[in-house]
């Protein structure tokens, strides 16, 4: 009955805003839905620029597996909500981290936006203040050759009872049409602000990466330089002490493969 009454009410959705943008059409809403489904494997899960599976100096793998279900409303617009996930060490107890997200992504022509919101749980958690979310809104226009992005995500009281956060991102794809592996560059750099620096355990930093890219068999396999501007002798850098040196620059290695129903 939930089921029911859940898709009636998408559907309804759906209705008001094909006709609020004049573009409703005669069509099956079982066919606007979408599941896919992912999983990854990446040598070491780093999350902006800091290691999130490093103790002790012993580096550990890290399984990221997903699901995202999506509706289509128009040509235009579609909504969608999912749930990641990871495995994590920061010496503490906490083993995983768990986040749910939904949102709306806008698409027109070689413009895209993706506005949506996070939840990044935590798992085996003896500190329950780790646990926060984020609005975010991320914006691309393909070039072509290249495909430049821009975004934004704020939270109201970031991890480990922060405070105010914003991080601030921009970056570029590079396609590379020479093989039929799909091959890409991508590159990105952040600033991440933070209201209280004590409590999260480094000051305002930047962080970076660049990456190569490529498709073998719907199999994506990747190798990414990660850095950020963060040192042990920063204060009130307890963050980069705490389990080994996760702050470190490192290479890390990927491979991810995701299915859509």
């Amino acid at each position: 009955m939930k089921k029911v009454v859940i898709q009636a009410a998408v559907v309804g959705l759906a209705l008001v805003a094909g006709q609020f943008t004049g573009t409703a059409r005669a069509e099956d809403p079982a066919d606007r839905f979408s599941l896919t489904a992912s999983a990854a494997v990446v040598s070491e899960y780093y999350f902006r620029g800091i290691s999130q599976s490093l103790s002790d100096d012993d580096i550990k793998p890290a399984f990221q597996p997903g699901v995202e279900a999506g509706f289509k409303i128009n040509d235009m617009v579609s909504a969608y909500a999912g749930l990641w996930g990871s495995n994590v060490d920061f010496n503490n107890g906490t083993s995983a981290e768990t986040d749910a997200f939904t949102g709306f992504r806008f698409t027109m022509d070689k413009a895209a936006l993706d506005l949506g919101y996070i939840y990044y749980g935590y798992l085996e958690n003896n500190n329950s203040s780790q646990a926060y979310s984020e609005v975010k809104a991320v914006g691309s226009y393909d070039l072509g050759f290249v495909v430049p992005t821009v975004g934004a995500y704020y939270s109201p009281n970031y991890f480990a009872d922060s405070g105010k956060a914003l991080y601030v991102t921009g970056g570029v794809s590079v396609p590379i049409p020479v093989t039929d592996f799909q091959p890409k560059i991508v590159a990105n750099v952040g600033h991440q602000s933070i209201d209280k620096n004590s409590a999260f355990g480094t000051k305002d930093y930047m962080d970076w990466n660049v990456g190569l890219y490529a498709t073998f068999f719907g199999v994506t396999a990747g190798v990414q330089y990660v850095d950020n501007n963060l040192s042990k002798s920063d204060t009130p850098n307890t963050t980069c002490t705490s389990q080994g040196d996760p702050c470190s620059a490192a290479a890390v290695f990927s491979l991810a493969y995701s299915y859509t129903f």
